[in-house]
């Protein structure tokens, strides 16, 4: 196993080099503070990498044993603690509204109606909860601003149009929507947890989901909750060797955001090691129906994400065409991650000098520190957390911090569910747990108000 370990780390660091060596081949501007933040993002990753390696392959190969504590025997255990979960998630939901009309009067000395409450405070018409609406509303369309609505992925509206049936209007089916899969997510976080932890220990990755500083986005009108839920539930169902439903709902989740279609990763790991398991007891004939079934499942995966790309081509002719809007009308396109923490570097110090507070604090910085407390923590915890989990991650962050003008890191960082595991099993002492639950909800609150306050927050 150790000369496996070494050729993969091998291999991981050759591409690695590779992708150093073109960067800095095809860097456009070279600044101490932003190549400093490059070399820091891209050291730690690889650091990260190398230590997740000889977990995950010891974990593929059977060759560890993974908890599988089931702490509710009794029904009636496990009503109170989805009850206690429930009534936490209603309630921050409660204090997160307070929260945001108490900075919105602090800055504004508001009185008004709840609708006005509502579109001050929240202004979703600052994000992209329009975009989605309209999708709900009016499908694809290829005239005027709305045509770029197909850049979003389409699960999200259609779950709204189905429940403007009840509502009749679009912005409350999109609040509806959004706030009863984060009520279901926080469940089946708590499921999937409690295979590998204690109760107390589950009820903390729950809680540490919603006291990240971009949480409060799972109670608008957005795809994190959403995809939140068809991750968790696709995880906890292929762990519980339910193949198929976990494919059908990463498939979900890959028509919802495409970094959805990232779930093959850790689907696969979970494949492996179930067929790793059986290969030595099972009977060849059964093995390879085994073999065949994991195969069919897994190519579910990828359809969502497929689906989609067809939408694109009956609407534009071009399969691709989302790709097109991002790069011509967001300047966006898919580069190496490190990359993205230099250009945010030299964004944050060229605005620190500047005195452009609003976007220094609204958005660089919080990009930034997000990613680097990402890194931190997969960093920590790479031979703690379970390692498809790890896995996952890894492959996440490259992928959601790659873009070349990348705006929304915590919001699309806190749609990452080992985050909150990872941070669960580095707080296991009572005085760190209570230390990070502070400033993490400190974190929340300024970052909230800073949103109320119409900070450049996306």
């Amino acid at each position: 196993m150790e000369k496996v370990n070494r050729s993969i780390s091998i291999i991981f660091a050759a591409i690695m080099l590779a992708a150093g060596v073109y960067w800095v081949t095809h860097a456009t501007s070279w600044t101490v503070m932003g190549t400093a933040g490059a070399v820091a993002c891209y050291g730690l990753f690889i650091m990260t990498g190398l230590r997740a390696i000889p977990a995950l392959t010891g974990y593929i190969t059977a060759g560890r044993n993974p908890q599988h504590s089931r702490l509710e025997d009794t029904k009636d255990l496990r009503k109170k603690t989805w009850t206690t979960i429930i009534v936490w998630v209603l309630i921050s939901r409660g204090l997160m509204l307070i929260a945001a009309y108490a900075f919105l009067i602090i800055k504004n000395g508001y009185t008004g109606s709840l609708d006005d409450y509502l579109n001050q405070a929240w202004h979703v018409t600052g994000i992209d909860a329009p975009s989605y609406l309209g999708i709900a509303e009016n499908g694809y369309v290829t005239e005027g601003d709305p045509r770029f609505h197909i850049v979003f992925l389409p699960f999200f509206p259609i779950l709204i149009k189905v429940v403007h049936f009840f509502t009749n209007n679009y912005l409350a089916a999109g609040y509806t929507v959004a706030n009863l899969c984060t009520v279901a997510f926080a469940l089946v976080a708590y499921e999937l947890a409690a295979l590998d932890m204690d109760r107390k220990d589950a009820l903390r990755v729950v809680k540490y989901m919603f006291i990240f500083p971009a949480a409060f986005f799972f109670l608008l009108p957005m795809t994190e909750s959403l995809f939140l839920l068809l991750s968790l539930l696709s995880i906890y169902l292929i762990r519980q060797k339910k193949w198929l439903l976990a494919c059908l709902c990463a498939a979900l989740a890959g028509f919802t955001r495409s970094p959805g279609v990232l779930l093959a990763v850790p689907i696969v790991i979970e494949l492996w090691r179930g067929l790793a398991e059986t290969y030595k007891s099972a009977h060849k004939k059964a093995f390879k129906r085994k073999l065949a079934a994991a195969a069919g499942c897994l190519a579910i995966v990828p359809l969502g994400l497929l689906a989609y790309l067809y939408i694109n081509y009956a609407v534009y002719g071009n399969a691709l065409q989302f790709s097109i809007y991002q790069r011509e009308h967001w300047f966006q396109r898919q580069y190496l991650f490190f990359d993205t923490v230099r250009y945010q570097m030299e964004y944050a110090v060229g605005k620190f000098k500047e005195g452009d507070s609003r976007s220094l604090f609204g958005l660089w910085l919080p990009n930034l520190l997000a990613i680097f407390t990402t890194l931190y923590v997969m960093l920590r915890s790479a031979k703690k957390l379970h390692p498809s989990y790890t896995a996952y991650m890894i492959v996440y962050f490259v992928f959601v911090t790659g873009p070349t003008w990348l705006l929304s890191a915590p919001r699309y960082l806190a749609a990452a569910f080992p985050l909150a595991f990872a941070v669960v099993l580095l707080t296991k002492d009572k005085a760190k747990d209570t230390a990070i639950t502070v400033l993490c909800i400190a974190g929340s609150l300024l970052y909230l108000a800073l949103f109320v306050w119409r900070y450049p927050i996306y």
